[in-house]
Protein backbone atom coordinates (compact mmCIF):
# COMPACT_ATOMS: atom_id res chain seq x y z
CA UNK A 1 0.00 0.00 0.00
CA UNK A 2 1.41 3.42 -0.77
CA UNK A 3 1.11 6.46 1.09
CA UNK A 4 -0.88 8.17 -1.16
CA UNK A 5 -3.44 5.33 -1.11
CA UNK A 6 -4.08 6.19 2.63
CA UNK A 7 -7.46 8.19 3.06
CA UNK A 8 -7.26 10.31 6.22
CA UNK A 9 -10.63 11.76 8.11
CA UNK A 10 -10.55 14.27 10.93
CA UNK A 11 -14.35 14.47 13.25
CA UNK A 12 -14.28 17.11 15.48
CA UNK A 13 -10.75 18.29 14.92
CA UNK A 14 -8.83 19.99 12.54
CA UNK A 15 -6.18 18.05 10.08
CA UNK A 16 -2.78 17.61 11.21
CA UNK A 17 -0.06 16.60 9.54
CA UNK A 18 1.90 15.62 11.92
CA UNK A 19 -1.17 12.91 12.90
CA UNK A 20 -0.91 11.95 9.20
CA UNK A 21 3.13 11.61 9.49
CA UNK A 22 3.49 9.53 12.48
CA UNK A 23 0.46 7.54 11.61
CA UNK A 24 2.38 6.37 8.33
CA UNK A 25 5.63 6.44 10.35
CA UNK A 26 4.46 3.76 12.85
CA UNK A 27 2.15 1.80 9.71
CA UNK A 28 4.86 1.58 7.08
CA UNK A 29 7.27 -0.10 9.57
CA UNK A 30 5.29 -3.02 8.84
CA UNK A 31 4.23 -2.28 5.50
CA UNK A 32 4.70 -5.80 4.46
CA UNK A 33 1.25 -6.97 5.99
CA UNK A 34 -0.49 -4.75 3.71
CA UNK A 35 0.61 -5.71 0.85
CA UNK A 36 -2.95 -7.99 0.13
CA UNK A 37 -4.35 -4.56 1.41
CA UNK A 38 -7.37 -3.03 -0.81
CA UNK A 39 -7.87 0.51 1.03
CA UNK A 40 -6.69 1.56 3.98
CA UNK A 41 -8.30 4.67 6.38
CA UNK A 42 -7.19 5.98 9.30
CA UNK A 43 -10.09 8.60 11.50
CA UNK A 44 -9.25 10.85 13.76
CA UNK A 45 -11.70 12.05 16.17
CA UNK A 46 -11.76 14.54 19.07
CA UNK A 47 -14.97 14.52 21.47
CA UNK A 48 -16.07 15.79 24.88
CA UNK A 49 -15.89 13.09 27.45
CA UNK A 50 -18.58 12.55 29.62
CA UNK A 51 -16.48 11.49 32.69
CA UNK A 52 -14.59 14.68 33.22
CA UNK A 53 -11.93 14.39 30.47
CA UNK A 54 -11.37 17.78 28.61
CA UNK A 55 -10.53 15.73 25.45
CA UNK A 56 -11.57 12.28 24.44
CA UNK A 57 -9.24 11.48 21.60
CA UNK A 58 -10.15 8.28 19.54
CA UNK A 59 -8.29 6.76 16.15
CA UNK A 60 -9.86 3.83 13.80
CA UNK A 61 -7.80 2.22 11.34
CA UNK A 62 -9.51 0.27 8.86
CA UNK A 63 -7.52 -2.49 6.31
CA UNK A 64 -10.07 -3.95 3.66
CA UNK A 65 -8.03 -7.32 2.47
CA UNK A 66 -9.82 -9.46 -0.24
CA UNK A 67 -11.19 -12.25 2.68
CA UNK A 68 -12.00 -9.58 5.37
CA UNK A 69 -11.85 -5.87 6.77
CA UNK A 70 -9.88 -5.38 10.05
CA UNK A 71 -10.80 -2.63 11.94
CA UNK A 72 -8.64 -1.29 15.25
CA UNK A 73 -9.78 1.38 17.19
CA UNK A 74 -8.08 3.47 20.21
CA UNK A 75 -10.04 6.00 22.42
CA UNK A 76 -7.41 8.12 25.50
CA UNK A 77 -6.42 11.25 25.90
CA UNK A 78 -3.46 11.49 24.01
CA UNK A 79 -3.51 10.62 20.43
CA UNK A 80 0.15 9.78 19.49
CA UNK A 81 -0.52 6.71 22.03
CA UNK A 82 -3.35 6.08 20.98
CA UNK A 83 -2.16 5.23 17.39
CA UNK A 84 0.56 3.53 18.93
CA UNK A 85 -1.75 1.11 20.61
CA UNK A 86 -4.50 0.73 17.50
CA UNK A 87 -0.81 0.70 15.24
CA UNK A 88 0.29 -2.39 17.53
CA UNK A 89 -3.23 -4.09 17.57
CA UNK A 90 -3.46 -3.95 13.62
CA UNK A 91 -0.04 -5.51 13.46
CA UNK A 92 -1.10 -8.13 15.63
CA UNK A 93 -4.29 -8.75 13.70
CA UNK A 94 -3.04 -8.49 9.75
CA UNK A 95 -0.10 -11.10 11.31
CA UNK A 96 -2.87 -13.59 12.18
CA UNK A 97 -4.16 -12.50 8.81
CA UNK A 98 -1.56 -13.48 7.26
CA UNK A 99 -1.16 -16.69 9.21
CA UNK A 100 -4.23 -18.25 8.11
CA UNK A 101 -4.07 -16.33 4.42
CA UNK A 102 -4.63 -20.41 3.09
CA UNK A 103 -7.60 -20.88 5.00
CA UNK A 104 -8.92 -17.47 4.13
CA UNK A 105 -8.45 -18.15 0.22
CA UNK A 106 -10.15 -21.58 0.94
CA UNK A 107 -6.70 -24.10 0.41
CA UNK A 108 -7.25 -25.43 3.58
CA UNK A 109 -10.35 -25.87 5.95
CA UNK A 110 -11.37 -23.91 8.98
CA UNK A 111 -11.01 -25.64 12.15
CA UNK A 112 -12.66 -25.52 15.67
CA UNK A 113 -12.92 -27.20 18.91
CA UNK A 114 -15.46 -28.02 20.92
CA UNK A 115 -15.83 -28.16 24.46
CA UNK A 116 -14.19 -26.58 27.57
CA UNK A 117 -11.43 -24.26 27.76
CA UNK A 118 -8.04 -25.21 28.97
CA UNK A 119 -4.57 -22.99 29.71
CA UNK A 120 -3.84 -23.72 26.04
CA UNK A 121 -6.71 -21.36 25.07
CA UNK A 122 -5.88 -18.38 26.94
CA UNK A 123 -2.42 -17.60 24.87
CA UNK A 124 -3.07 -15.43 22.47
CA UNK A 125 0.22 -13.85 21.76
CA UNK A 126 0.75 -16.62 18.95
CA UNK A 127 -2.05 -17.05 16.74
CA UNK A 128 -0.13 -19.38 14.75
CA UNK A 129 -1.78 -22.92 15.93
CA UNK A 130 -4.23 -21.28 17.79
CA UNK A 131 -7.88 -23.46 16.79
CA UNK A 132 -10.88 -21.30 18.53
CA UNK A 133 -13.16 -23.42 21.02
CA UNK A 134 -16.69 -23.70 20.90
CA UNK A 135 -18.21 -23.91 24.27
CA UNK A 136 -21.72 -23.73 24.49
CA UNK A 137 -24.01 -24.23 21.11
CA UNK A 138 -27.82 -23.11 21.80
CA UNK A 139 -30.59 -24.05 19.15
CA UNK A 140 -33.81 -21.99 18.40
CA UNK A 141 -36.64 -23.81 18.08
CA UNK A 142 -39.18 -20.81 17.56
CA UNK A 143 -37.88 -17.99 15.26
CA UNK A 144 -41.39 -16.64 14.66
CA UNK A 145 -41.59 -13.02 13.02
CA UNK A 146 -40.54 -10.38 16.03
CA UNK A 147 -41.30 -6.95 15.41
CA UNK A 148 -37.96 -4.41 16.08
CA UNK A 149 -39.29 -3.31 19.17
CA UNK A 150 -40.21 -6.61 20.77
CA UNK A 151 -37.02 -8.73 19.66
CA UNK A 152 -35.27 -5.24 21.71
CA UNK A 153 -37.96 -6.02 24.22
CA UNK A 154 -37.36 -9.73 24.67
CA UNK A 155 -33.43 -9.22 24.55
CA UNK A 156 -33.51 -6.22 27.43
CA UNK A 157 -36.15 -9.45 29.73
CA UNK A 158 -33.12 -12.03 28.88
CA UNK A 159 -30.71 -9.90 29.86
CA UNK A 160 -28.98 -10.25 26.91
CA UNK A 161 -26.64 -7.92 24.81
CA UNK A 162 -27.70 -9.65 21.38
CA UNK A 163 -31.16 -11.27 20.26
CA UNK A 164 -31.00 -13.36 17.00
CA UNK A 165 -35.02 -12.89 15.44
CA UNK A 166 -36.66 -12.66 12.45
CA UNK A 167 -37.69 -9.98 11.38
CA UNK A 168 -41.67 -9.34 10.70
CA UNK A 169 -41.03 -6.12 8.11
CA UNK A 170 -38.19 -7.60 6.10
CA UNK A 171 -38.66 -11.59 6.48
CA UNK A 172 -34.64 -11.67 7.38
CA UNK A 173 -32.80 -13.33 10.18
CA UNK A 174 -31.54 -10.27 11.95
CA UNK A 175 -29.67 -9.76 15.08
CA UNK A 176 -30.29 -6.80 17.34
CA UNK A 177 -27.67 -5.85 19.61
CA UNK A 178 -26.84 -3.02 22.65
CA UNK A 179 -24.17 -0.67 21.80
CA UNK A 180 -21.76 0.36 24.07
CA UNK A 181 -23.74 3.49 24.47
CA UNK A 182 -26.53 2.29 25.37
CA UNK A 183 -28.38 2.64 22.30
CA UNK A 184 -29.53 -0.70 19.65
CA UNK A 185 -28.26 -1.80 16.86
CA UNK A 186 -29.83 -4.27 14.12
CA UNK A 187 -27.33 -6.65 11.69
CA UNK A 188 -29.83 -7.63 8.54
CA UNK A 189 -29.03 -9.29 5.51
CA UNK A 190 -28.86 -7.09 2.36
Amino acid sequence: MKREEIRYTFLGMDSSDSLKEYAWEKISKREDLLKHATALEVAFKQSKAKKGVVNDFRVNISVDLPETPVRVEQRGEDMYANIDFAVDTLVRRLQRYTDRKARWSGEKAWEVQEGEPTLDDFDTDDYSDYVPRIVRRKRIEDISPLEEGEAIERMDMLGYDFFLFRNRRTDKISVVYRRKDGSYGIVEPS
